[in-house]
């Protein structure tokens, strides 16, 4: 699980223990992780609304399921709980069965986003199998504010920020009307949300740093965009509430770090002309990360506990039918509780170095006198090799992730339909061989990514012949793919950023899995003229006819999404963005229920600075 050694600040390739405002606790480049990508998201040209927006940027990762504000995300095709996401370090665990959306962190907050594609389950645990993503929140050091209008969506977002070294603030407010695509059709993509962060960092006796900080967040008439909307059903979260909070303590080689997160948050499916489901959903998910590390000449250990409890899960659902009936449910009261000891060495031998490690997890879910227990070990190996400008690695890893609470014991309404568990359910498990090569140059730089994967048990989502849907163990999965990714700088005021992603997987049987999305590319290019900072990114996403039972076919589509932004004074700026210029219209994904994109936006951005 832990986000304090997996990930890298992709500038300087040196893996950190995240501390937040840009201070690192650890900086040993015997342990750097440099497959590890990271991106701000003032490098994207679009006025996006949600995360997936963002990460659709990285090859390889993509947007999955439906659509609206908690758009869902895969990668290397792999998605819901198999994706560990966190913010600032604090896991994200939810019990949406699209998977463990960040959405209820605006953009404007978001700092850095890193993306690790690899199967993470040494350093993070359960439902990192398919790769961790870590949002680092905005810390201001001074007064700033940012205002943004959008059309036709009559969408507003405004930031106000301030603080200094030790003291920050940052807020959001930001709300949008449903959309419509390029032919006029309707989508449920409405939001209400406001969010803030606060960050406190100190020093105690001169020998420890310390730092605490707070995200609350707080949603409202959230639309969950469907092709069935509006003919058969209306799905919106009337409330999504959300409180992050962590404390860290470290020295300069070990640290103590615990977390809470709170969320409650509603689901409305009204199906027309049936009936009108409300499933009300709260929980607490708590731990802490003890972490320590130990060096020599040639080689270092790192060695830590991860303890991640759920408490009080309550899934509750009132049914309301057409005759006014009202029926009162509970679907699921329950508890998970996981504790894995971890070690890992980094050994370096001339131009090589050698990576080694394991972890044991130990898990068990409660619900309503049902109780199960699963244990793991997981390991990994890699050797690296760096030679000038070039990088060479090859890792193999196994990874894990145990049924989520939701999987096993949930049986309700969902904006899908009525959705069953599976109380028998075994833990999934891969592995992985991946080969990474990396290119560095002042001119031209790039990398290329390759993998292959083995999954036994994997869990998915089935429909019943009846239009329930419930959940099963497939034997055999097999995923492989490749990613490469070309920046040419052949000026300073010319760079340019080329693309290409292609993901696999099948059954035993041959038939495939859902949430693979079809060979991508996308080239970006960003230049200045006359002061002017000028950005467009064009993706063209190929044609899938190869679909599982639970997709349809989509043809292939291009997008292309640009930005112009200069300074006025002193103070502000301005910048204008355009989303969908070519006003395409396609679906957003192969989901059966996937609707189509929006049509074009255009959004006017004003930013004030000291």
């Amino acid at each position: 699980m832990i986000e304090l050694m997996g990930l890298a600040v992709a500038a300087n390739d040196v893996e950190v223990v995240e501390i937040y405002a840009g201070k690192n606790l650890l900086q040993e480049e015997i342990f750097a992780n440099r497959t590890v990508e990271s991106l701000p998201p003032s490098a994207y040209s679009s006025p996006n609304t949600n995360i997936a927006d963002y990460l659709e940027r990285f090859p390889g990762l993509n947007k999955t399921g439906q659509g609206g504000l908690f758009q869902s995300y895969s990668v290397r095709g792999l998605s819901a709980w198999r994706i560990r996401t966190t913010v600032d370090g604090i896991p994200i665990i939810t019990d949406r069965r699209a998977g463990n959306s960040a959405s209820f962190l605006p953009p404007s907050l978001v700092a850095l986003i890193e993306v690790n594609r690899s199967s993470g389950s040494l350093l993070h645990g359960s439902g990192a199998l398919g790769g961790v993503l870590n949002l680092s929140t905005r810390k201001p050091e001074e007064f700033t504010f940012s205002i943004t209008q959008q059309a036709p969506t009559n969408a507003t977002s405004m930031t106000i920020g301030h603080g200094s070294m030790s003291n920050s603030f940052a807020a959001s407010f930001r709300q949008s009307d449903n959309a419509k695509t390029a032919s006029g059709l309707p989508l449920n993509s409405e939001y209400k949300q406001f969010a803030a962060s606060l960050y406190h960092q100190g020093n105690l006796f001169d020998h420890y740093d310390y730092n605490i900080s707070w995200l609350p967040s707080l949603g409202s008439d959230i639309g969950k965009s469907s092709l069935q909307y509006p003919e058969t059903q209306l799905a919106i979260y009337p409330e999504d509430n959300h409180s992050l909070m962590q404390a860290t303590l470290y020295s300069d080689s070990w640290l103590i770090k615990a977390f809470h997160h709170y969320q409650n948050w509603d689901s409305l499916v009204k199906r027309i002309g049936k009936r009108e489901n409300l499933t009300a959903y709260q929980s607490h998910t708590y731990g802490m990360n003890l972490y320590s590390s130990t060096h020599a000449s040639s080689s270092s250990w790192r060695f830590g506990v991860d303890w991640i409890s759920r408490g009080g899960i309550k899934i509750a659902d009132s049914e309301t039918s057409l005759e006014h009936i009202k029926t009162d449910q509970v679907l699921i009261d329950g508890n998970t509780h996981n504790v894995a000891p971890y070690a890992s060495a980094a050994i370096k031998l001339a131009d090589l170095k050698i990576n080694l490690g394991a972890r044991y997890d130990y898990f068990k879910a409660q619900n309503a006198g049902l109780s199960r227990t699963d244990n793991h070990l997981s390991y990994q190996g890699a050797i690296e090799r760096q030679a000038k400008n070039h990088t060479f690695k090859a890792s193999y890893s196994t990874a894990f992730r145990f049924p989520s609470i939701t999987e096993l014991y949930f049986n309700g309404v969902t904006p899908r339909g009525n959705t069953f568990g599976n109380e028998s359910l075994e833990p999934e498990t891969s592995k992985t061989l991946e080969f990474n090569y990396l290119y560095s140059h002042s001119v031209i730089s790039g990398r290329l990514n390759v993998y292959k994967s083995e999954l036994r048990n994997f869990i998915e989502r089935t429909k019943l012949s009846n239009g329930d849907r419930t959940y099963n163990n497939l034997d055999n999965v097999s995923l492989s793919g490749f990613e490469v990714a070309v920046d040419f700088t052949p000026m300073p005021e010319h760079a340019f950023t080329w693309s290409l992603a292609k993901q696999s997987g099948q059954q035993s049987n041959g038939e495939f899995i859902q949430g693979i999305t079809p060979l991508k590319t996308n080239l970006s290019h960003r230049t200045y003229w006359r002061e002017i900072e000028l950005s467009s990114e064009l993706s063209h996403r190929f044609k899938k006819h190869r679909v599982s039972p639970a997709e349809q076919e989509i043809s292939s589509s291009t997008t292309l999404n640009a930005y112009a932004k200069w300074k006025i004074n002193k103070h502000w700026a301005g910048t204008f963005k355009i989303t969908n210029l070519l006003d395409s219209e396609f679906k957003t994904t192969a989901d059966e229920d996937a609707p189509f994109v929006e049509e074009r936006q255009i959004a006017i951005q004003l930013d004030w600075q000291n």
